[in-house]
């Protein structure tokens, strides 16, 4: 049996140990905060987890995966901290969704050993992982990485070189960019710009890719389009306005009840348990369709 530790028991980490249970891997959690370990230690769901006080607790481990908060620094500070306790052979993972593989091991001894595994949320239903190496990454913790993805029914996908937010950050980053931009300007408001998303993008990219969709839309025609459209759409190289003062006001989103939405009335585990149904219905229609195609 196959032998991972997490490191970081949040939102990330804690559904990541329940996909490698699920798939019949050995899970070893390293949480720092003691409210945070003990929750985990008393949900049920756990209780085939080793919980770690330290983290050279942690023996005979194929992968060590860092799901630790989106902080450069911190995430540094973490590989550089604990690379001698773990032979070469064992992997480490980082889970970063934006930073790039090759600043994150800037001081580490050991680059060859580390790669980025970007997990999408929620870990233990999304399929897809954007499987980094840096340009120091050797080619036998690549292929480790890649099968051991494949192995428990992930989707890695290997980037051919590493890059800020990934391929799908990236995607995203633009749409939520355009996205403010347009409520900003006032042209919808969040929720009928959210409406328009799920009722027209939504729905056509869970079965056709937007490069895909140029082709069958024609590039010629895609063409006329962009030359008209291009000129205006958002480029700003910093945050809007609107997402500044939101933070600056404490209107964070979901966490502290508001942000585009009003979230103080809401049973927030319940639509959080709707929305991971309504994901897992839509993986099975988008790998029932991919099956077709196949054939």
């Amino acid at each position: 049996m196959q032998h991972v530790c997490i490191i970081g028991g949040g939102f990330m980490g804690a559904s990541l140990a329940k996909y490698f249970l699920d798939a019949n891997i050995k899970v070893s959690l390293y949480e720092g905060f003691t409210a945070r370990r003990e929750e985990l230690m008393s949900d049920k769901a756990f209780h085939e987890v080793h919980f770690l006080k330290t983290i050279e607790q942690c023996e005979k481990v194929d992968f060590i995966i860092e799901a630790i908060p989106e902080n450069l620094q911190l995430k540094q500070q973490l590989f550089e901290s604990i690379e001698d306790y773990f032979p070469t052979s064992t992997t480490f993972c980082t889970n970063t969704s934006s930073y790039l593989i090759s600043s994150i091991v800037e001081n580490v001894k050991h680059k060859e050993r580390v790669i980025g595994t970007h997990f999408f949320s929620p870990a233990h239903i999304t399929p897809l992982v954007e499987v980094t190496p840096s340009t120091f990454t050797n080619e036998h913790h690549i292929q480790k990485t890649m099968a051991f993805l494949q192995s428990i029914n992930k989707k890695p996908v290997l980037l051919k070189k590493e890059i800020q937010g990934f391929v799908a950050n990236r995607l995203q980053s633009a749409l939520s960019r355009e996205a403010m931009s347009l409520v900003q300007h006032g042209i919808v408001s969040a929720e009928e710009l959210d409406f328009i998303a799920k009722w027209s993008l939504g729905i056509r990219l869970a079965n056709t890719g937007p490069l895909e969709q140029r082709d069958i839309n024609g590039l010629d025609t895609h063409m006329a389009i962009v030359k008209y459209v291009y000129p205006t759409l958002e480029n700003s190289t910093e945050p809007l306005p609107i997402h500044e003062n939101l933070i600056a006001s404490k209107e964070l989103g979901m966490k502290t009840n508001k942000g585009f939405y009003d979230w103080s009335k809401t049973d927030k585990k319940q639509y959080l348990s709707s929305k991971d149904d309504f994901l897992l219905n839509i993986i099975r229609a988008v790998t029932v369709q991919d099956n077709e195609v196949d054939k």
